[in-house]
């Protein structure tokens, strides 16, 4: 792989059609996940918290008014290899992918079904250089454009990425996300604690939903989510003498009864491996959007594109060796952020809301 990120592709041959396909960080996942902890409520549970539009509630004319669903969840996750690599060709470019399909079931703790999903995982980082030859340009007619050895010298085609994800999502959504691996990584992942965890990029809560009475340009306003939260949170009569005050826009988040996961719900990942010992893993980090480069994408059906559009999706996904009882054991952790956008403030600026899904699994025997 080292002559991919150089410019310097592998040359391609015929044997490359008969070697195993190449599958990266992704070969570990193979198999059936589940979470393996459901006793403990506190860390053993996946947990998810989605912002939608209040009932009676429609884009043209109110305000965002919005239903907050915060709950606990149990998963199965299949990952499953497709045998070969997968040819893309693009002429003096090809690109062979390791592909595995990923098929999710989850319900919540009452047994409902309440998402199932499925897609594939690639391998994006094993290229090929394919010049013309003899065959090729008489077969596909290439002269006088093309002679034998046509595109040995380039261009090249450098992907700044090593992994995607696509999917289907029966709501009426078709993500698409790309990224890069990196490890394997020494120790536990690294979370925040105290006021360091009031991060945005990670909060239930959006800068446009009111930022829960928070000042985001002054660290000293920061909710510290290891304590109890603020004392307003707790206040029946906010509603009533602030209806649009930030405070109470957000305060169902905050007194929520999975408080802090409900607010941050990563927290939950750092709490579950408190008291492991993590050998070392390896992150993956995918995004429908991307800063610079090829970018990914949503695409929604009318209703959903119209009223609830999905804009954004990111994914971090650990792969953890843990040490327990002198055996190495496989631990998968996830945190999955959607941007939902709907309706308006009330300054009248669109209003983001983040559905956020994080979850502990381990492979099932």
């Amino acid at each position: 792989m080292k002559g991919d990120w150089m410019g310097n592709h592998e040359r391609f041959t015929p044997e490359v059609l008969d070697k195993p396909a190449e599958y990266g960080a992704l070969e570990k996942l193979e198999g059936t996940w589940a979470n393996h902890d459901l006793g403990d409520e506190k860390t053993g549970w996946g947990i998810h918290t989605t912002c939608m539009p209040s009932p009676g509630t429609h884009s043209e004319t109110l305000p965002g008014k919005f239903t907050f669903l915060c709950e606990n969840y149990r998963e199965e996750l299949t990952f499953t290899r497709v045998p070969g690599g997968v040819r893309n060709r693009a002429g003096a470019n090809e690109q062979f992918c390791g592909a595995v399909r990923y098929d999710q079931v989850i319900h919540n703790q009452a047994g409902h079904l309440i998402h199932v999903e499925n897609g594939m995982y690639l391998w994006l980082a094993k290229m090929y250089n394919h010049p013309a030859d003899a065959q090729s340009v008489e077969e596909d007619i290439g002269f006088p454009e093309l002679g034998p050895g046509a595109g040995a010298d380039g261009p090249v085609f450098i992907p700044n990425y090593t992994v995607s994800r696509s999917g289907t999502i029966p709501h009426g959504s078709t993500i698409s996300l790309l990224g890069r691996d990196r490890g394997p990584i020494r120790g536990k992942p690294r979370f925040p604690k105290g006021v360091d965890a009031w991060d945005f990029d990670h909060l239930a809560i959006s800068k446009t939903m009111g930022a829960a009475g928070t000042d985001p340009g002054d660290p000293g306003s920061s909710i510290n989510l290891d304590q109890p939260a603020p004392d307003w949170v707790r206040d029946k009569g906010l509603p009533h003498r602030d209806p649009s005050g930030n405070k109470t826009y957000t305060q169902r988040i905050l007194a929520h009864r999975l408080y802090p996961y409900s607010v941050r719900p990563d927290l939950r990942l750092r709490d579950a491996i408190r008291h492991q010992e993590i050998k070392d893993f390896v992150l993956l980090e995918m995004d429908t959007a991307a800063e610079e480069g090829p970018r990914g994408g949503i695409l929604n059906i009318p209703l959903i594109n119209k009223y609830v559009p999905s804009t954004r999706m990111r994914l971090k996904l650990w792969i953890e060796t843990v040490i327990e009882d002198g055996k190495e054991i496989l631990q998968l952790q996830y945190e999955q952020i959607t941007n939902f956008e709907f309706h308006f403030g009330d300054d009248g600026t669109t209003t983001l809301w983040p559905h956020i899904q994080v979850n502990t699994l381990r492979k099932k025997a």
